[in-house]
């Protein structure tokens, strides 16, 4: 387990060391905005390694069997309180199963709570590695081929873009690509094709396979503020206009992943150039580090929850039946201290520290420990924020 884990160590620090957009705040901008992700994603990992998360856990396969592998993971999270929820929820189970196997329980505090968020986040902005297999089969199905070759040096050669590291890079490549490449596929009689779930990371992964000693090229982390600007100067709010049905940070269907982002904006690109050259706009270029920054902001814009509500909060606050115990007159349990100071990190904190306690005295009183959505924690948090109950 231990080899396993600095392997695993060793290609996430790799990983974070390139790709990161963790801490990433506005500079400079006109209303100043500080992005969520303060906390270091490198101290998560070693946070989830040292407080024995992944004895149970796995990454994209590697680390223990005894939980879900959190890189693949079916239930994607954006937000600070969708992954706070998620946590709430699967909390009864991991304690249950941590008292069978006689497993200590480790306490977190807001630091690291902050930092394991940070990394969970950062896996989830990623991509768990692609199926080549998959991948070659469909640039034969989607017609790449007629057009691209897999051979080094020949004209339209794919195997180049093996050593791009960072799936930005192929976001950039693809998204400059796109009205060139529509023009050719024209002229060959090509229908367009479109990419869905995991095809491009499949057809990445292919790529890779076939020139694995390709020199790396590398990408510095991208900027969420840049990226604000960017989405505002490049004209991209212009279509994309904030609280429309356009607005991506709104976007229940927003993909988890840069790679699926990249084969929605390729998806989306034929239609976006048919409109601008409506209107007479040139087609919108973006360097690499441009892209990273318009990415960047993107994911870390739906990880900013909006400000919940008191009112369903206190609705919550009751129908969990959390006023049973966390009332006045119990002023050891009293929550009301709490006053202008939870949010979903010290939240989570605080259940991960004293929930398993909480579960034993529910358990006694006969009564349920009930999920919760990342929406009613949200709107929970902003009830306690208030001083309730």
């Amino acid at each position: 387990m231990k080899r396993m884990g600095f392997t695993l160590g060793l290609v996430l620090f790799l990983l974070l060391g390139q790709n990161s957009f963790l801490a990433a705040q506005t500079k400079g901008a006109a209303e100043k905005r500080e992005y969520p992700f303060a906390a270091e994603a490198k101290e998560g990992w070693r946070v989830f390694n040292q407080k024995g998360c992944l004895d149970c856990h796995s990454i994209w396969g590697i680390g223990g069997s005894g939980g879900p592998d959190l890189g693949p993971l079916p239930q994607y999270y954006f937000s600070q309180s969708q992954l706070a929820a998620l946590m709430w929820n699967h909390d009864p189970e991991m304690w249950g199963r941590m008292i069978a196997r006689s497993t200590p329980f480790p306490t977190l505090d807001e630091k690291e709570m902050g930092n394991l968020f940070a990394f969970l986040n950062f896996i989830r902005y990623m991509d768990e590695p692609g199926n080549a297999e998959k991948g070659k089969r469909l640039i034969e199905v989607k017609a790449c081929i007629r057009c691209h070759t897999v051979k080094e040096a020949a004209k339209g050669d794919l195997s180049r873009w093996a050593g791009f590291t960072n799936p930005i890079l192929w976001a950039q490549r693809m998204w400059n690509h796109a009205p060139q490449m529509e023009q050719e596929m024209g002229k060959k009689g090509i229908p367009w094709v479109e990419f869905k779930g995991n095809e491009m990371i499949d057809v990445i992964a292919y790529i890779r396979s076939i020139n694995p000693t390709a020199q790396k090229a590398y990408l510095s982390p991208g900027d969420p503020g840049s990226g604000e600007r960017l989405f505002r100067q490049k004209g991209c709010v212009q279509c994309h206009v904030p609280n429309s049905k356009l607005d991506l940070s709104k976007r229940k269907d927003f993909p988890p992943t840069v790679v699926q982002l990249a084969g929605e904006m390729w998806n989306h690109s034929r239609e976006m150039w048919k409109q601008t050259a409506e209107k007479g706009v040139k087609p919108l270029s973006l360097s690499s580090q441009e892209m990273a920054d318009i990415i960047a902001y993107l994911f870390s814009a739906r990880y900013v929850d909006e400000p919940g509500s008191p009112g369903h909060g206190r609705a919550v606050f009751f129908q969990k039946q959390c006023n049973l115990c966390h009332s006045k007159e119990n002023k050891a349990l009293d929550l009301s201290r709490l006053k202008g100071k939870v949010n979903a990190v010290s939240l989570t904190t605080a259940l991960w520290n004293h929930g398993s306690r909480m579960l034993e005295q529910l358990r006694k009183a006969k009564m349920t420990w009930y999920p919760i959505t990342g929406g009613k924690l949200n709107n929970l948090i902003a009830y306690l924020n208030q001083g309730a109950p």
